[in-house]
Parts: structure tokens; sequence; C-alpha cells
């Protein structure tokens, strides 16, 4: 997959590999290991970047969140429990809360990452790489104009693989609250997809 200038990943991503006992890393991070941290950090880091900008829109902005998000996410270890919940959901519920408090208290615009920035890889057909930016640029400025919650669900859903019980559980909703905003936020990206010129 095609990482940014930073180094996450941006495209659309690949199913992730489960960790080999993702629990045992849990608890030897807890015990202050960093090295098992890290092997956490780097399974979730592009997951979490991309639930984040997608929120955003402004890759800058998503990385400084993100590194937020994972040392929230140390500082608070030994707080964290299994409860019937993967690792991922609860860093997924650090990432909703910091952007949430990100809207809160900073008040900016949120501009588009220029697609020129994606044409770094010269092993790249520049005019492919180019038509795939502007197509991402047009979905992020569609996903724009959803409410919060619809633009959560479709990410959680359709970018990151949550299944519907998951999202629900994250978002402290039912399952059928979860399938209404996922009808209504696709139903929203249709039309305004349809409407919008074609690159």
């Amino acid at each position: 997959m095609r990482r940014d200038k930073r180094g996450y990943n941006s495209g659309v991503p690949q199913e992730a590999k489960p960790l080999n006992d993702e629990q045992g890393l849990v608890l030897t991070a807890r015990q202050g290991d960093p090295n098992a941290f890290g092997l956490l950090y780097d399974h979730y880091v592009d997951r979490i970047y991309r639930f984040v900008y997608y929120r955003v829109s402004d890759a800058p902005l998503a990385e400084d969140l993100t590194s937020r998000i994972f040392l929230k996410a140390w500082e608070n270890l030994p707080s964290y429990r299994d409860r019937g919940l993967s690792f991922g959901t609860w860093l997924f519920s650090i990432a909703r809360n910091t952007v949430i408090d990100h809207y809160r208290t900073a008040k900016s615009e949120h501009g588009l990452e220029d697609a020129a920035s994606v044409l770094t890889d010269s092993s790249a057909d520049p005019e492919a790489v180019l038509t795939e930016a502007l197509r991402a640029e047009r979905l992020a400025r569609a996903m724009q104009t959803l409410t919060d919650e619809q633009r959560e669900v479709l990410v959680l859903k359709f970018i990151e693989g949550y299944s519907t019980e998951e999202v629900a559980d994250l978002m402290r909703k039912k399952p059928g609250a979860i399938r209404a905003l996922q009808m209504r936020g696709l139903q929203s990206l249709e039309r305004l997809l349809e409407e919008d010129e074609p690159w």
C-alpha cells in the first residue's frame, strides 16, 4: 500500500493481519515495555490515522492528532481493561474522543491535502496516482458534508471493516441506530457524488 510523505498508509486499506497474542502484548506493554507497545502501535497506526483523517480532512492535523492518541493510549494503558472488546476498539474510543475534543477547542479551517503531494513515488504512474488522489479528494470532500455520526459510521464500517455490532459498541448506540446512520450517510454520499462533476 502506498505511504504518504509522513509514512502513513493513505490508500484503500488492506485487511489488517491479526496480531499474535494481542492481549499478551497489551499486558507486557502495561508493565512498561515500550517494545510491546511499539508492536501495537505499528499494527494500529495506519487505521487510526485514516479514521482521524476522514474526520478532519487535513493530513498534518491528522498526523498530529494520531500522535496525541497514541501518547494518551500509552499514558492510560494501566487503566485499560479487556471487557470483551479488542485493544483496537479502545484505541478508536480514544481517537473518537480526541477528535471531538479538538473540535471543541479549536476553530480552524480544515482543507484537503494537496493532491500533488502524493506524486512522490517515482515508480508509480503519475497519471494513475493523480487520478486516485483526485478521487480520494472528491470522496473526502463529500464525506465532510455528512453529519459527524454518519461520517464516523461509514469510516468505521467501510474503511476500518468493523461490524455493525462493533460500531454500535464503540459509539454507544444500538445496532439499529448504526444501520440507520449508515443508510442515510450512503444515500447522501450517492446523491452528492452524482451531482459533483466527474474528474
